[in-house]
């Protein structure tokens, strides 16, 4: 089931393990991920629900890009993975640390 990052999510969930806020279940529309977006703000982490190796992936900063973000990984995945499901969570970007 690990395999399936949306039922892994929902394993990890149900076990206490901290997830980054996203999707509960796989989206299958650009217009499902354009709303999911606009509720939940930007920037979001588009990924594809089966498969790995940042395949089917993208960052997406600005709501004009949503819905083709969407279409671009959902269309990899599916040719990658046989699946374009896709889910999406909130960026989590690492903090550079600059010297003084």
């Amino acid at each position: 089931m690990m395999g399936d990052k949306t039922a892994a999510r929902k394993i990890a969930t149900e076990v206490g393990v901290p997830v980054i806020p996203g999707t509960d279940e796989a989206i299958e529309t650009k217009e499902e991920a354009f709303e999911w977006c606009k509720k939940n703000g930007l920037p979001v982490m588009m990924k594809a629900s089966m498969g790995g190796g940042g395949r089917g992936m993208r960052v997406v900063r600005k709501e004009e890009d949503i819905m083709d973000a969407f279409e671009r990984c959902s269309s990899e995945a599916l040719t990658a993975f046989g699946d374009g499901s896709m889910f999406i969570e909130k960026l989590v970007e690492k903090a550079r640390h600059i010297e003084v």
